[in-house]
């Protein structure tokens, strides 16, 4: 029906659709940069792809009548309509051919430390193909955060180069300009502001469980006193269907902090102290903060070997590695605490390699698309 009717629908430059992750989701760059058009663009008509009904009644009553389905005739019409389509995943909807007097712009959602897309080391030849024919034939732009990276990009979604925009990542924009949220309100009011707030960010590994602590010495107990004592607390965060599956239990002192507390969470990353991550690229955009960060990759090899890397990861994580032991673990929490300059001039060296564009990406984004929209209408 979609294929159909997008051979007879003609687009229009002045509506921008936006759509991210499984097209149920309000999150990474599409969300930022599509609230950026709603507070600063409104002579755009602009609408946003959320599936799922009880999410976009939400958002609906919280922004107004933004926001469509591709599961009804009246949703796949209002997209065919774009004449910018605007994703940091997938695709509004997934057209085998589409239409050349659209454009198509992926934002992504992090700069890709891991092999990603085309890159990825078990993808299959199913998926390879499909991803070229449904994707990268169709898009205009691919944005990325510098210059640095384009070729890695440009190999990761099957795309020339000159296709490759160094525009920035719209979610960044929330660590300095937009107002934040609190992590009181995720947590009945309670106060962490005199506290050290450390967030710990895994990633999901789709072959095996993630460890969270993954030390032969762990001692729950014992790193509840030693934060305790430190005056210290850890937010958790990883995929929500894993957290009833961890051996790990809420303490005073060790929170989780996965979707059901934030969907998003750039809007309190700014917030948080320290971090604590293995493989994810939140680590990049946590740089921008200059703030400490300690690394566990207690399973680099395997990952190496499952999903690759596109750097040398020694090169590009500036802090302290810790794989061996919890005792470790905690030595350096307590270092830190004691001098958050340590790893302060790696990290801005690593910063200003990934992230050339720091702030103001959404305007930027928006000027270029203006740009090229006028010069499609000449």
């Amino acid at each position: 029906m979609a294929q159909l009717m997008s051979a007879v629908i003609t687009p229009n430059p002045n509506v921008w659709i936006f759509s991210s992750t499984q097209n149920v989701h309000f999150n990474y760059n599409a969300r930022y940069l599509f609230e950026h058009l709603l507070n600063k663009h409104t002579e755009k008509q602009i609408y946003f792809v959320i599936n799922d009904s009880n999410l976009r009644a939400n958002l609906t009553g919280k922004y107004g009548p933004h926001f469509i389905n591709t599961q009804s005739i009246s949703g796949i019409v209002t997209a065919l309509r774009g004449g910018v389509w605007i994703t940091s995943t997938g695709l509004p909807i997934y057209l085998l051919f589409g239409s050349s007097r659209r454009i198509l712009v992926n934002l992504w959602h992090g700069v890709p430390l891991k092999k990603i897309v085309l890159k990825e080391n078990n993808l299959n030849s199913i998926k390879r193909i499909f991803t070229k024919l449904v994707f990268s034939r169709k898009y205009t732009w691919v944005v990325t955060t510098s210059s640095k990276l384009i070729r890695i990009y440009a190999d990761s979604f099957g795309v020339d180069a000159s296709k490759i925009k160094v525009l920035g990542q719209p979610r960044n924009d929330v660590l300095f300009q937009y107002k934040q949220g609190t992590l009181a309100s995720a947590f009945n009011g309670e106060q962490f502001d005199s506290m050290t707030k450390i967030l710990y960010a895994p990633t999901y590994r789709d072959w095996k469980e993630t460890i969270l602590f993954p030390f032969p010495d762990f001692d729950l107990g014992r790193l509840e006193t030693f934060l305790t004592k430190n005056n210290a607390v850890i937010f958790i965060r990883f995929h929500l269907q894993n957290q009833n599956d961890t051996q790990i239990k809420e303490t005073e002192h060790i929170r989780f902090i996965n979707e059901d507390k934030f969907e998003d969470i750039m809007t309190v990353l700014s917030q948080f102290d320290m971090l604590i991550t293995d493989y994810s690229s939140i680590y990049i955009d946590y740089l921008l903060l200059n703030k400490p960060i300690i690394f566990l990759p207690y399973d680099i090899s395997d990952y190496r070997l499952k999903r690759g890397f596109n750097f040398d990861y020694n090169a590009v994580t500036p802090g302290y590695h810790v794989s061996d032991s919890m005792v470790n673990l905690m030595r350096i929490i307590k270092k830190y605490i004691a001098n958050p300059r340590t790893y302060q001039n790696d990290r801005i060296k690593v910063n200003q390699y990934f992230n050339e564009i720091t702030d103001y990406s959404s305007e930027l984004i928006v000027r270029n698309l203006e740009n090229k929209l006028q010069s499609m209408q000449e």
